[in-house]
């Protein structure tokens, strides 16, 4: 699991709760995974706080469009906003789609729903950038469980341990004492020639030098 802090919403709400989806039995998404729409709106709330105090949304656009064979497309722009430390940061924005008239059985039909539906089909969109389902989009699950551990993109290079590098006023008393208790040759005179020495350790030396004789 990462610890990078950018992941942490992401890594709350990236993977749907398995009674919160249904297997696709139909259509060109046939064997993928639905998620519960009601689902996403409960993983926003509880990442950021309600909503239009934690997080908000408002619709730019609906518009529609002419499909094959007199069918109605409808099409929803819809942009979403959250707050992270008490500040509320930019927009970003999700569009969706439904159908408003199709062919059933033959004939046109129309559906009174078809605006609703692709408004909740952009705020699934909008809500993949802050990680929403993301494992899902992500082909990590195979209609029972998560098959790995995608808390991270990228593989960050773990920092090197600080080099703690020995004072060199310790080194040079300590090479002083070794060379003094080694060799009785290494004189007081001689150590104060051979070592650059503080003239607190040349005190501590003239104890060490009274205590060896």
């Amino acid at each position: 699991m990462s610890t990078n802090s950018n992941l942490s919403v992401w890594n709350k709400v990236s993977q749907a709760p398995n009674h919160f989806l249904k297997t696709i039995e139909f259509g060109y998404l046939k064997g993928k995974s639905d998620i519960n729409p009601q689902w996403r709106l409960m993983a926003m709330t509880q990442a950021y706080g309600q909503v239009g105090h934690g997080w908000t949304y408002r619709i730019v656009r609906l518009w529609s469009e002419t499909g094959a064979d007199g069918q109605m497309m409808a099409f929803s722009e819809v942009a979403v906003k959250t707050k992270v430390d008490g500040e509320w940061g930019e927009d970003f924005s999700g569009i969706g789609g439904s159908m408003i008239c199709q062919i059933a059985n033959s004939k046109l039909k129309s559906n009174d729903e078809g605006y609703k539906m692709a408004t909740t089909d952009a705020l699934s969109v909008a809500f993949k950038a802050v990680g929403v389902a993301a494992d899902i989009y992500l082909g990590n699950f195979d209609g029972s469980k998560y098959k790995f551990d995608y808390s991270a993109a990228y593989n960050e290079p773990v920092p090197p341990k600080p080099v703690v590098l020995p004072d060199l006023e310790e080194v040079r008393e300590q090479g002083a004492i070794d060379a003094m208790k080694s060799d009785p040759k290494w004189t007081l005179d001689r150590i104060k020639k051979t070592y650059s020495l503080t003239p607190k350790q040349l005190k501590r030396f003239e104890e060490v030098s009274s205590n060896a004789a």
